[in-house]
């Protein structure tokens, strides 16, 4: 059971994402598919999604609405480029709750966890 699972392909960049949860006491997952995710979402209580939109609109977007639509219903945050604005709209579309660049994702992360996994948040 995750408290935050992360979509994403990135190695180094998932590695900086779980180790900063787990300096906060918090599991993060990491799975690169709509699918993995599924799976996922369905061992436990995960109160957070991260997608990065940069593994393209169909994976992204798929993954944001599957988790909007799971019986969870976990927060969403999605991340995109600053130069892939279009991901902005497509993350927007696909339901995402937070959508930022990834800058300030990066820059956030520890208040976000903190925000969107804590227990009493």
């Amino acid at each position: 059971m995750a408290d935050v699972v992360v979509v994403i392909e990135d190695l180094i960049f998932s590695t900086k994402i779980q180790g900063t949860a787990r300096a906060l006491g918090l599991d993060a997952q990491v799975v690169r598919t709509g699918e993995a995710l599924q799976e996922a979402l369905d061992q436990g209580e995960v109160r957070l999604v991260v997608v990065d939109m940069g593994l393209g609109n169909d994976t992204a977007t798929t993954a944001l609405r599957g988790a909007a639509s799971h019986e969870l219903k976990p927060t969403t945050l999605a991340f995109y480029s600053h130069v892939q604005q279009e991901f902005r709209r497509a993350a927007e579309e696909a339901g995402a709750h937070v959508v930022m660049v990834r800058s300030q994702f990066s820059e956030e992360l520890p208040q976000l966890l903190k925000q969107y996994c804590s227990s009493d948040g």
